[in-house]
């Protein structure tokens, strides 16, 4: 069991908690599921706007993200919003079962099922995903009332006064809707921890992240920006210990690759895969070298079976880049677990690692005890009924002598 001090202290222990092969695997699981899912929703969105699978794929490789380059009609713009609630929904439950180990480590159980946690991630789904949800809709309703005042303000004479007066009313609920979205962030960021540790619904995990924001503003952002700071330097570490890993493998495997360079040819046709051109220049250019060590060079002249192995050999390279950031993610989710538990203690003085094991504690020895009292009670009545079918039986006994003696002097007397 992982003793907490209740301090920020605790939050440094995200790094251990989330060097797990069992929650690592759950959240490679997740991102493949989710960039899987997300990449042909978006290839459908391009689609239906007029690109054609050769532009997409030339300008985004496996993964379109048509935020810097938004050439899209508006039906395609909706068929990437719901791209996007799958990834979303992915990584609510994905979140979701990472937070489910991490608790019951916490709380002693360091052989909780994977399994298990995906089954409780699913069943408790509606928590983690459809509380930011709420909020959004809920926040795009506002802005939207705010919108029709611009309406009232068109009517002649009287509208520019009307909107005049409600002048204070209007920025108050500018203001609450900069509130909301300060919560919306701490729910999207803390909903799958409330959900795995209380295994609340939707409405008790939107209560939770007013709860946490209000009671304990400065202690959740301050170790907020402790736990992003571990999960950055981890991934960097996991990454550059990736990075030389790779090296390592290809300059094993082309020490006797010939003078053809097949190696070279199918390792740089790879590389070319990997490259996200969707990235600002500087980070496209540098952001997927902390994994791969080499420069980028466009895939060159190969043989069909080395350019398909190079195709192969770049599904590789996502998928090593989908292990390091799983690394980084499992802290971030542990690190949420801890950070939730924690302040429930401080502001609630409610122990959740305890709160289970006392109540079970509670319930079996008086369903003991209920048991022990009805035994002793059915003991206790089963020889009083002995005893008074006995006394019943007795005067009958005497009734009998009775009529006997009375037989006696008849016959004394005849």
């Amino acid at each position: 069991m992982v003793s907490l001090e209740f301090t920020y202290k605790d939050a440094f222990k995200a790094a251990r908690l989330g060097f797990s092969p069992k929650k690592m695997w759950i959240l490679f699981e997740g991102i493949f599921l989710a960039v899987l899912g997300y990449s042909i929703i978006t290839y459908l969105a391009y689609l239906s706007s007029g690109w054609g699978i050769k532009e997409i794929w030339q300008q985004y490789r496996y993964i379109p993200l048509p935020i810097f380059n938004p050439h899209l009609k508006w039906y395609g713009w909706l068929i990437w919003v719901l791209a996007d609630l799958y990834a979303f929904f992915i990584y609510a439950i994905s979140f979701t079962a990472i937070s489910k180990i991490t608790f019951e480590q916490l709380r002693g159980d360091e052989f909780y099922e994977i399994k298990e946690a995906w089954k409780f991630a699913r069943k408790s789904w509606k928590g983690a995903f459809l509380s930011p949800i709420y909020l959004i809709f809920f926040i795009a309703l506002l802005i939207f009332t705010g919108m029709l005042f611009g309406l009232v303000g068109r009517i002649p004479h009287v509208g520019q006064i009307l909107t005049a007066l409600l002048g204070i009313p209007l920025f108050a609920g500018a203001f609450f809707i900069v509130y909301l979205t300060i919560v919306l962030l701490v729910t999207f960021i803390v909903a799958p921890a409330i959900v795995a540790t209380t295994e609340s619904d939707t409405f008790d995990t939107l209560f939770e992240s007013f709860s946490i924001i209000n009671d304990q503003t400065w202690r959740f952002i301050l170790w907020e920006f402790i736990l992003f700071i571990i999960a950055i330097l981890g991934t960097l570490v996991f990454g550059f210990l990736m990075k030389y890993t790779l090296h390592l493998t290809k300059w094993a495997i082309g020490f006797w690759q010939g003078p053809r360079g097949w190696w070279n040819i199918m390792w740089n046709n790879a590389h070319w895969y990997l490259y996200v051109s969707w990235l600002p220049v500087e980070i496209g250019k540098y952001f997927p070298s902390l994994i791969v060590p080499f420069k980028f060079i466009s895939a060159g002249s190969a043989g069909a079976v080395t350019s398909f192995g190079g195709f192969l050999l770049g599904l590789i390279f996502y998928a090593i880049a989908f292990a390091v950031v799983s690394y980084g993610l499992s802290i971030w989710a542990a690190g949420q677990t801890i950070i939730y538990t924690v302040l429930v203690k401080l502001k609630d003085e409610k122990n959740l690692l305890e709160k289970k094991e006392e109540s079970f504690e509670e319930v079996v020895p008086e369903a003991k005890e209920e048991v022990k009292e009805e035994t002793i009670e059915a003991v206790k009545e089963t020889p009083k009924k002995k005893k008074t079918v006995r006394k019943k039986t007795a005067p009958k006994k005497t009734t009998t002598k009775k009529t006997t003696k009375t037989k006696k002097t008849t016959r004394k007397k005849a």
